[in-house]
């Protein structure tokens, strides 16, 4: 039997990205910021904007403070458990059910912004797909993505989600190279179980998808995990060991740049070193800091003739 590497809700932290363009085919729906478009079954789909978080949510992500796990390991079950009556969890759950029910890989999310770059000529150099650690990097350091860089990534998805919309976030956009980071949400089982090998087949697939498109890989190691905060028994630090000597190994055997987050980021143990990160998963300012030269060199790598 091949071993899942899922093993419940991972707690994520919401991120923002920028605001809708309207674009033509779309029309604003009410007052609650929703954008809707014709779909092909003569239905609408509605597609709700995300909203920005404060400058308190931003600082408690970036600014370096490092937290309690325990403590937060605490907020994370009482913030996931399926019975909590709180007003956050309550609308958290309904904004996740609605919007997986509608639009279950997210389509919606870049829908606006990938129609304004291709209507106006735009060619990125390079895209980003990811999760919740690649979002949060252009909100950690937006001058990193002045120079023709975009950022595709999508809090708590999973590899299989990227892979549905990797056309759309990426090949469409005819990038000359594309920055792959998943795996995250797979270990926190955001989308179901999956074993070792299905992870790895998603990241081939998006790698196959790329080339077939002229489009140049760097693949990212998965950057280390302190804990899973719902689910504190459980050691994912072995697992994300696992998983980058496979991505390693992946990228030897279909000739693509590989970037190693993990090494400059991990502590003696192989959790994430609290220098760089304030809840053992997601990079401060001073974790992105230390990935930003290396995807730079990587990228910079790639974008060779």
């Amino acid at each position: 039997m091949k071993k899942a590497i899922a093993v419940g809700a991972l707690f994520m932290v919401a991120v923002s990205a920028s605001a809708h363009a309207q674009t033509p085919g779309a029309q604003q729906v009410g007052a609650d910021a929703l954008l809707s478009y014709p779909a092909v079954n003569d239905t609408v789909i509605r597609c709700a904007a995300t909203p920005p978080r404060s400058a308190e949510q931003l600082a408690a992500q970036f600014e370096t403070r490092p937290r309690d796990l325990d403590e937060m390991s605490a907020m994370a079950r009482r913030f996931m458990d399926p019975k909590s009556d709180s007003p956050a969890a309550v609308a958290f759950r309904a904004r996740q059910a609605e919007q997986r029910a509608s639009d279950w890989a997210y389509l919606c999310r870049y829908r606006d912004a990938n129609a304004a770059l291709k209507q106006g000529g735009q060619r990125p150099r390079v895209v980003f797909m990811g999760d919740s650690i690649t979002e949060g990097w252009i909100e950690a350091n937006r001058d990193f993505f002045q120079t023709g860089y975009v950022d595709r990534g999508i809090s708590g998805q999973s590899s299989t989600q990227m892979v549905a919309r990797f056309y759309h976030d990426v090949v469409a956009l005819r990038p000359r190279v594309v920055h792959i980071m998943a795996g995250t949400n797979d270990i926190g089982g955001a989308t179901g179980a999956i074993t070792e090998d299905e992870y790895v087949y998603n990241i081939k697939a998006m790698i196959d998808l790329a080339q077939a498109n002229d489009i140049k890989v760097v693949l990212a190691a998965l950057p280390p995990m302190s804990r899973l905060l719902p689910r504190p028994e459980f050691d994912v630090r072995p697992m994300v060991r696992t998983l980058n000597g496979r991505l390693r190994r992946l990228a030897d055997e279909e000739g693509v740049i590989f970037v190693d987050y993990f090494t400059p980021l991990a502590d003696p143990q192989g959790g994430f070193d609290p220098r760089y990160a304030n809840d053992g998963v997601h990079p401060t300012r001073a974790g992105y800091a230390v990935m930003e030269p290396l995807a730079k060199a990587a990228l910079d790598e790639a974008l060779q003739p």
